[in-house]
């Protein structure tokens, strides 16, 4: 799922993600978030903590009302990063319990999705 939504994100909900930052560096972020989707298929690579993980890291910290897409892509993408590696501080425990009801306040093909991506690194 993840790789198909991040093919069809607009750029409205780029824009968005990449304000995360409390508006710094938006043009940065929104660049670093279209080559990690345009050119490496999601995959964080090394040199890419700040621009553009720390905005998808702090968009992936609550659900905002009519943004649940963003919400999603960006918990999906902290989820992949710790699965692969790139991310070695989040506590995936604490996360899930911090942000349980925001899962369930998502759209079921959201939150399914979310879980799942969970249940495959508890594995």
């Amino acid at each position: 799922m993840l790789d198909d939504l991040l093919k069809s994100l607009n750029h409205a909900e780029l824009t968005f993600i990449a304000e995360s930052d409390y508006g710094s560096d938006v043009e940065r972020h929104r660049d670093a978030l279209k080559q990690l989707i345009d050119v490496q298929h999601g995959v964080l690579t090394r040199g890419q903590h700040w621009h553009p993980y720390e905005v998808i890291e702090l968009c992936a910290q609550s659900l905002k009302p009519g943004h649940e897409r963003e919400f999603t892509v960006c918990t999906l993408l902290v989820l992949r990063a710790v699965a692969s590696g790139f991310d070695t501080h989040t506590d995936l425990d604490q996360k899930r319990a911090d942000r349980a009801q925001d899962y369930d306040g998502l759209p079921a093909e959201f939150r399914d999705a979310i879980l799942d991506a969970y249940q495959r690194i508890d594995q």
